[in-house]
């Protein structure tokens, strides 16, 4: 056989080797298309779940309600932490531009002063605080109010829709402004102008109080809670001789102060970060599972267990692993539970063990 020949019969023998792979590619695409998938069903319906609230008034016995529980329980750590503004000030009394500058310097100073005066702790267990954190108002004090399932973020899409967002707006006269006049913390602000300026008179006017709260509203666990005052300092002062200008007379001032209280809760337990599962049979995934201990815990301190409600159908290791050993129409439930500092904790988590194929670039409710 001549070589040109040779040559055209190799490349029409790959030519058709390729078709063939093509034809192959095509039908085993054509199966995966066509390979029944497993459709997640609709979420479920939680009983316990609250409703959001429609007035100020059952905002409040929610959010309060809520509050009150966890500063008086014995499985929950808080950590505390506060903030001090120090606004621009305006002059009752006109005193001179060097005499502006200086106050304006012992602004900046005395903000981050202000705000370490403050106790701040972190992960601390309830039944150990030296002071309960409370609400500082009343129901009567109710003027306004927000309530919102999720947030929205910078780009006004909703995020965070597993929990409710309140918000309370309380009567300025809800500020204890005696309280904050008589406490230690005016003393120690006194004490860091020292060296600038000496204070005559102090007098606070209440401007607003606001309460801000993040609910998983699922099971009524209160995540945490922003409390903000602001308030107008209405002064007399005298500049030491060290930065007074030309102004011979007491400046009169009025200073906005805003002091943000957060307080982050962690609860000892456990839940299921997600509602419903779905495993392929013979296929192994780790429960969507979220233990919370003190953090110097040991797995010898605590005990964690698995229940399914039907046998045969999943094997769950102590470690919350998950491998499919069977296949069911309905749904099996995996009760998970808690041992842990003398609580028992337990939640559910609805399964689907199926032998169709799962989707997997979907997230699953």
């Amino acid at each position: 056989m001549k070589k040109p020949m040779k040559i055209f019969l190799g490349v029409l023998g790959v030519a058709a080797l390729i078709g063939v792979c093509f034809a192959c590619l095509a039908i085993y695409a054509k199966n995966e298309i066509n390979k029944p998938q497993f459709e997640m069903p609709e979420d479920i319906t939680e009983e316990a779940m609250t409703a959001l609230p429609t007035s100020a008034e059952e905002a409040f016995d929610y959010v309060s309600a809520l509050f009150n529980s966890c500063m008086s329980a014995d499985d929950i750590e808080l950590s505390r932490h506060c903030s001090v503004k120090l606004g621009g000030s305006e002059t009752a009394a006109p005193f001179n531009e060097a005499d502006s500058r200086a106050f304006a310097r012992v602004l900046e100073t005395a903000q981050g002063a202000v705000g370490g005066l403050y106790e701040a702790y972190e992960n601390v267990p309830v039944p150990q605080l030296k002071e309960i954190p409370s609400l500082s108002f009343g129901k009567s004090d109710i003027i306004g109010f927000t309530a919102e399932k999720g947030t929205t973020d910078e780009n006004g899409e909703t995020v965070d829709d597993g929990y409710y967002y309140i918000t309370l707006t309380a009567k300025p006269e809800a500020v204890d402004t005696k309280a904050m006049l008589e406490s230690d913390i005016r003393a120690e602000v006194e004490k860091e102008l020292e060296p600038v300026l000496s204070v005559s008179s102090v007098d606070i006017a209440p401007e607003s109080i606001t309460a801000k709260f993040k609910i998983r509203y699922a099971d009524n666990s209160l995540e945490w809670a922003e409390i903000k005052q602001k308030v107008t300092l209405k002064t007399a002062v005298d500049f030491t001789e060290d930065y007074k200008a030309l102004s011979a007379e007491t400046a009169k001032l009025e200073i906005p102060f805003e002091k943000t209280e957060s307080l982050d809760l962690f609860r000892y337990g456990l839940r299921f970060t997600q509602r419903q599962l779905v495993v392929q049979t013979g296929k192994t995934v780790s429960l969507p599972l979220d233990v919370r201990v003190n953090s110097e815990t040991t797995k010898e301190n605590y005990k964690l267990s698995f229940a399914v409600s039907e046998d045969g159908i999943l094997d769950i290791s102590a470690d919350g692993i998950v491998n499919a050993v069977g296949s069911k129409e309905t749904p099996v439930t995996v009760t998970a539970t808690l041992e842990y500092d003398e609580h028992t904790y337990a939640d559910k988590l609805i399964v689907y063990a199926t032998e169709l194929e799962v989707k997997t670039d979907e997230p699953q409710n």
